[in-house]
Parts: C-alpha cells; sequence; structure tokens
C-alpha cells in the first residue's frame, strides 16, 4: 500500500453540491469525486455485504444520490449523510485520496 503524507490526507475544504464531493488536501491537490460513484463504494459492512448479505445489494440499484451532509469523524475520515437516508458509512481520508489518485482506495478503514 502507497504511503501518503499526512499534508496529502489531511483536507484543508470540504465542499459539496448537487452532483459532488471536492476535498482540497493540505498539500495543494484537490479531488473531485462523483456523488453516485461514492454513495455506491459506501465501506460500512451492510453495503460491502456483512452479515450475510452480498455485495451492492443495497447499492446496486441506485440511480441517483445527493449528499444532505457531511460530517467529520475525528481528524481521519467523514461520515456523509445520504438522500436514501443512509448513514453509516465512514470514508477515510486515507482512502479518498488513495483513490483520487488511482492507489486504489476501497474506502475500508
Amino acid at each position: 500500500m502507497a504511503q501518503l503524507s499526512l499534508r496529502a490526507t489531511t483536507p484543508d475544504q470540504i465542499d459539496f453540491d448537487k452532483t459532488s464531493l471536492t476535498i482540497v488536501w493540505k498539500d495543494g491537490a484537490t479531488s473531485v469525486f462523483e456523488l453516485l460513484d461514492l454513495r455506491k463504494r459506501c465501506p460500512c459492512v451492510v453495503c460491502k455485504g456483512g452479515h450475510g448479505g452480498k455485495v451492492g445489494t443495497t447499492t446496486g440499484s441506485i440511480q441517483s444520490i445527493q449528499l444532505y451532509g457531511v460530517n467529520r469523524v475525528g481528524r481521519y475520515a467523514i461520515h456523509p449523510v445520504w438522500s436514501d437516508n443512509h448513514q453509516t458509512g465512514i470514508y477515510s481520508f486515507d482512502s479518498l485520496r488513495m483513490l483520487a489518485d488511482g492507489l486504489g482506495g476501497d474506502l475500508t478503514i
């Protein structure tokens, strides 16, 4: 797994609109994520198929999504509140940055 600097994985600013989430990192880079893609990549146990389910069962039929809010979880992650009332996913900053940089980033903690 690639090692990223603390500045590369610390957000300076987090914004969202109807279609995307934008993070400006402390190292000056900007990452833009499509909301639908992020929702379908939710790292929570239900969306990942835990408790006897299958991966994609809860997210596979989602055609559009909006973000109602983004809460910070300490200094390491965000907790989105989605328009489908789903709000159990915690997206780590490390995984988001790796995803944006094409280094993997499966959004698990």
